[in-house]
């Protein structure tokens, strides 16, 4: 089985890679040469996963803040293009909407929309949110904090990731602070929440009251300032790009800020160097790759449910996927650093 990971420039730093001697050249005059580019997007790398199927990345040439800001139309259409690339050129029975392409598709649904694209869609967000899961919940036992005697945060809470971290511990009985950027997108969460162990804003310096912040939203731009957390809190930061400030050592070393959504590819190498450590990918590339290993032609799309988010955690310990060892913008965190976080 073939699936195709699409993904986009995170930054406009990134646009280098796709023209001679863009090394060379200052970012902002690639920038301008890109938007008069015919080329749309490209086939970065054909690689193998675990001698059972096939997989393609293909970039499409837009930054964040493009895929965000962009005439929606104008976004969809390249995305569009792209899967029918992948459908009808190199034959993928999958394709998985890395970075931005899920919201900006709707989470995929305006695709299946489309009677054009036959191929299966997944979001990756399934695999995605049970990793964010793993990693706090590693993150607590390390630093030994108690659910029922702190409270999470959980940025983004509305999204379909957020909303699948939100059920997960509200199933714990977490004492829960729900952030959106306003109160109305919470009409659609509330029905699924229970008890009355929630707090619900859309004021971002409300995080001075959290433990443990898990944040997931499609921001093109850093959301959370150094200000803003709690003393000796811990951050799973899933976002891609990062909703946390990128010096956040430096200006709180108190805080331990997590690069959630990462797994670690033993066995898997795509053929390009995207952001995180060697032998390390994302969990949303990694749901699609499980998905082929898997035959798995249903599309996972919308919403994620709760038991499929179970059936990827399943799925990746049989093909030995687990979570990658926690950094920070990359860099290793000193597991040690764990003992110094105390509930105040």
């Amino acid at each position: 089985m073939k699936v195709a990971i699409l993904g986009h420039f995170l930054s406009k730093e990134e646009i280098k890679m796709i023209f001679p001697f863009g090394k060379y050249l200052p970012a902002s005059f690639l920038f301008f040469l890109m938007n008069i580019y015919p080329k749309k997007f490209t086939l970065a790398a054909k690689f193998d996963i675990l001698g059972k199927a096939e997989g393609y990345t293909l970039g499409i040439h837009l930054t964040s803040e493009q895929v965000m800001n962009l005439p929606k139309e104008k976004v969809r259409k390249i995305i569009l293009d792209t899967i029918l690339f992948a459908q009808d050129k190199l034959g993928c029975d999958i394709v998985m909407l890395g970075a931005l392409t899920a919201p900006a598709t709707a989470a995929g649904l305006w695709l299946r929309e489309q009677k054009q694209v036959k191929v299966s869609l997944t979001t990756g967000n399934t695999y995605t949110a049970a990793v964010a899961i793993q990693a706090t919940e590693k993150a607590m036992d390390l630093a030994k904090l108690d659910i029922n005697e702190i409270k999470i945060a959980v940025v983004g809470a509305a999204g379909v990731i957020g909303e699948a971290v939100v059920k997960y511990f509200d199933a714990k009985n977490a004492n829960l602070l729900l952030i959106e950027r306003s109160l109305d997108r919470f009409d659609r969460l509330k029905p699924s929440l229970h008890g009355d162990k929630h707090e619900l804003s859309a004021d971002l310096k409300d995080l001075l009251k959290a433990d443990v912040v898990i944040t997931a939203t499609s921001h093109p731009e850093a959301l959370i300032m150094g200000d803003m957390l709690k003393k000796n809190s811990i951050v799973v930061d899933v976002a891609e790009p990062s909703d946390v400030v990128s010096n956040i050592e430096k200006i709180r070393p108190d805080v331990i800020c997590i690069d959630g959504g990462r797994v670690k590819w033993e066995k898997v190498n795509i053929g390009i160097r995207f952001g995180p450590p060697k032998h390390v990918g994302f969990a949303c590339m990694t749901e699609g790759m499980l998905q082929a290993l898997e035959q798995d032609k249903r599309d996972y799309i919308g919403s994620v449910d709760m038991n499929h988010l179970k059936e990827t955690i399943t799925w990746a310990e049989k093909w030995g996927f687990e979570i990658a060892d926690f950094t920070c913008f990359n860099n290793p965190i000193d597991l040690k650093k764990f003992e110094s976080i105390k509930k105040v």
